[in-house]
């Protein structure tokens, strides 16, 4: 057999894993062949890593605590020679299932392949079959599996991307790390990522993609077809309770992000690494020129604090909104309005003439206006708990526009309608994005509004 036959990518994350763990190895090592991919895999899994693959394969030859090293090495090669010469008498003819092609099928059950049904779960398969039927192929990929992937918390995390290139490269990366963790000596198991959440590990998987190609690059600036989204499989198969979620890091989030982190990337980093949060890290305060959190104790840098539980990282991935959180950093920073105008076209979707309108009437609120006037506006703005006392705040603003004999109406019926209240929109963000909008006019001015009461308000949205 030759390794082409396991790197051709099928559309299965498992099974795609495996083979450019495959593709990896055999570029690295050209000179073996697919059985001897298989022993230097087993004996990383065995001999360095003390056979710990349990959340990868139950109760397999070498997950079986009854056996020696040597015997789960031998009872494990053995095992997929028969596969690779097959002599292995247990096998039906038909389709796999995952690489459509019509040959002799053998028994993927949890010994051997995750997240499938064997034992007592073989009601999951059709005919009360005793495991999924799948090709040698698809079998020996999955093999390779640990060796492409990493644990996030206390579950595995199988990261894909639907650009090819960034999944090979994705897949190698972590591959690569466990390799120099091996050449340390300091490989006792499964990789283990820095980050304990799913959200700070799939921002850093997006980050790796960011920084490693200009075709990614590309592909957000809409130069080339293809847009790039991440999924991740966080898993184990192990014990009694099984499980799989899937996290998805969407196209319209990436886009989003990687343009916050190479055009903007100074005020997005410094908005973001504010909101990190830790509850055995007391009295933290951040250091925004230096991008540091310190207390009495001292201070941490990015790579100390980067694990953090990070509600923006968090909302974003569950597609919360975060206006209210731009709202409230705004109200004592700088902060490029473009970066909000890029999440409201890309993650809500707003129609690009409701981000106008609402700059126009930032403009007419603070223009030619005294402290005590823009005060007055803001703090009602602030205290426009429904979509009623908003409305009643706009009507006010027509009618100024109107005493002042302007030939042109502020708000038209179409921009009431279509772009200030669209349906599907809530309100409360036609009220942000204008509150927003103020408060970055203010700043570029350089003009400081003193005695604002936002406190109320600003508790409440956090909570």
């Amino acid at each position: 057999m030759i390794v082409d036959d396991f790197t051709r990518l099928t559309g299965d994350p498992f099974i795609d894993t495996g083979g450019i763990v495959i593709k990896v190895l055999s570029l690295k090592y050209p000179q073996k062949d697919i059985l001897e991919l298989i022993k230097f895999a087993t004996d990383i899994y065995v001999k360095n890593w003390g056979g710990k693959l349990h959340t990868f394969f139950l109760n397999s030859s070498i997950t079986q605590s009854a056996f020696k090293s040597d015997r789960k090495v031998l009872e494990t090669i053995n095992y997929y020679n028969s596969l690779i010469q097959e002599t292995n008498e247990i096998y039906k003819v038909g389709y796999c299932r995952i690489l459509g092609v019509e040959t002799k099928l053998y028994q993927a059950g949890r010994h051997n392949h995750m997240m499938s049904a064997s034992g007592s779960f073989i009601n999951f398969h059709s005919a009360y079959d005793d495991g999924l039927y799948l090709s040698k192929e698809a079998l020996i990929r999955i093999f390779f599996v640990p060796l492409g992937v990493c644990f996030v918390g206390d579950k595995i995390a199988l990261i894909q991307s639907n650009n090819d290139e960034m999944n090979e490269r994705l897949i190698q990366n972590t591959f690569e790390e466990n390799e120099r963790n091996l050449a340390s000596k300091i490989s006792e198991g499964v990789l283990k990522s820095d980050f304990g959440m799913v959200s700070n590990a799939l921002f850093n998987y997006a980050d790796f993609c960011i920084s490693q190609s200009e075709v990614i690059i590309k592909n957000v600036y809409g130069l080339t077809k293809s847009d790039v989204q991440l999924n991740l499989y966080h898993f184990t198969n192990f014990g009694a309770s099984p499980t799989v979620d899937l996290h998805t890091f969407s196209d319209l989030l990436f886009k989003f992000y990687a343009i916050c982190k190479t055009r903007h990337a100074k005020q997005w980093n410094s908005f973001v690494n504010q909101h990190y949060k830790y509850s055995k890290f007391k009295g933290a305060q951040f250091d925004s020129e230096k991008q540091e959190w310190f207390n009495e104790k001292g201070r941490l840098k990015y790579d100390d604090y980067k694990a953090w539980y990070n509600p923006i990282l968090n909302e974003l991935l569950l597609g919360k909104p975060i206006l209210s959180r731009f709202l409230k950093w705004g109200k004592k920073n700088r902060f490029e309005f473009n970066i909000v105008e890029i999440y409201c076209l890309n993650i809500l979707k707003m129609e690009k003439y409701t981000i106008q309108k609402i700059k126009e009437l930032s403009s007419f609120i603070i223009d030619d206006k005294s402290d005590d006037e823009i005060k007055g506006a803001i703090t009602r703005l602030n205290a426009a708990k429904n979509s009623g006392l908003l409305r009643a705040f706009l009507l006010k603003l027509i009618k100024e526009n109107y005493a002042k004999k302007h030939k042109e109406p502020l708000i038209t019926v179409e921009d009431y309608v279509l772009y200030l209240f669209p349906e599907g929109f809530s309100w409360k963000d036609t009220r942000d994005l204008l509150l927003i909008a103020i408060y970055q006019k203010l700043h570029e001015m350089e003009k400081i509004i003193a005695d604002i009461q936002t406190e109320e308000q600003d508790e409440e949205e956090s909570n």
